[in-house]
């Protein structure tokens, strides 16, 4: 439908109203999505979130009741050095009783109307198989299909991954595999990644010590897009009161030189823990100190069904670590990722010199991610 038919219809696309559409939004994210998530968690998510001064909301009305709504997950990142906000579609949902009426395109043309030439420099977003031709058709740009690293650990996991940009569905994959193998297998990948070294000792922190770890990587990469990981980031960004979060922090001689934080889902059903994210980035990343973090998080996750890992790290360690990634046999054979689109608010796909576009300029874990 066209602007005009929509309000024939009855319909308005609207900013959101703070005051009067919080209950109206999570009683329809409940009927689409999840009906645990409340006001703490849209608090964390959207009106606390250091990076806007506005909810970056959009929503759908049907003579005045809310049927739809558009939602930005808001990050600070650096591109090539230069400090941008971006934008990430999420929470994206329509009333069933209202679909097909073109609100998703509506809601999404209103949103690229209000912050065209505005400070966010770029939308960009990880839709499944079922949401990403939209995208493509409204402007975005394909950057390449994610992959994710898992390291299977209960025989009778299914269904890893989803439309979080995590991973594909592997449902039934380990079902298969008697699970002594598979623990007599883990054991001796994990055994094989050591310890690191004499030199490099990790501790585990049950909060996450964020002037500990922005001080670990203070100087922003000059290449690349990355999510800005100073103290701010780290405060909010974590406290996602859907995940359990812990952090590793590695020293070689008694200084501080890389971080971890391992992300696990709070609810009923399959545990997965999540590398949701690592400091500093590789290459930075010493290999031998990588391997101590991942050692120590395995060890502690030992009872997960399903660790899983972004693709930045090194598929070499990965793999010595027991991790496998779902873009090659066995586990691409059933799983169905994601893909990264992105798509430029200010005209321009160079943004700083650096293609928005290109898939090797990306740097990022899960904790770009509005669901880890």
């Amino acid at each position: 439908m066209s602007s005009e038919e929509l309000q024939e219809a009855g319909y308005t696309i609207e900013p959101f109203d703070a005051a009067t559409d919080v209950e109206e939004f999570l009683a329809l994210h409940g009927h689409i999505f999840d009906p645990d998530h409340d006001r703490e968690w849209f608090a964390w998510k959207y009106a606390d979130n250091p990076y806007v001064d506005h909810l970056p909301i959009l929503v759908a009305r049907e003579r005045g009741d809310l049927v739809g709504a558009r939602p930005f997950f808001a990050l600070d990142v650096f591109v090539d050095g230069q400090r941008h906000l971006a934008l990430q579609p999420g929470d994206t949902m329509v009333h069933p009783d209202h679909r097909r009426q073109g609100l998703f395109t509506r809601m999404t043309e209103a949103a690229i109307e209000r912050y065209t030439d505005g400070e966010p420099s770029c939308f960009f977003n990880f839709p499944n198989g079922q949401s990403g031709p939209g995208y493509l058709k409204l402007g975005w740009e394909r950057v390449r299909e994610k992959p994710t690293y898992y390291r299977i650990q209960d025989s009778n996991a299914v269904g890893l991954g989803g439309d979080d940009g995590s991973g594909g569905a592997l449902a039934g994959l380990a079902g298969g595999v008697a699970q002594p193998l598979l623990d007599g297998y883990n054991r001796l990948r994990a055994a094989r990644l050591g310890g690191g070294g004499s030199d490099v000792t990790v501790t585990r922190h049950e909060d996450v010590p964020a002037s500990v770890l922005a001080a670990i990587d203070s100087e922003p990469s000059s290449g690349g897009i990355h999510v800005a990981r100073d103290e701010q980031f780290y405060e909010w960004r974590f406290g996602n009161p859907e995940w359990e979060y812990a952090a590793y922090v590695a020293e070689v001689r008694g200084g501080p030189v890389a971080g971890m934080i391992a992300g696990t889902s709070v609810g009923a059903g399959e545990t997965t823990t999540k590398v949701t994210d690592v400091t500093p980035l590789p290459p930075e990343l010493d290999d031998r100190v990588l391997k101590a973090l991942l050692a120590r998080l395995v060890a502690d996750y030992a009872d997960s069904d399903v660790l899983a890992a972004p693709p930045i790290l090194p598929r070499s360690t990965m793999r010595a670590a027991g991790f496998h990634g779902d873009d090659r046999p066995p586990l691409s054979l059933q799983a169905s990722r994601t893909t990264h689109v992105v798509r430029t608010l200010t005209g321009d796909w160079t943004l700083d010199g650096v293609d928005l576009t290109d898939a090797d300029s990306w740097r990022l874990t899960f904790a770009e991610h509005d669901t880890s």
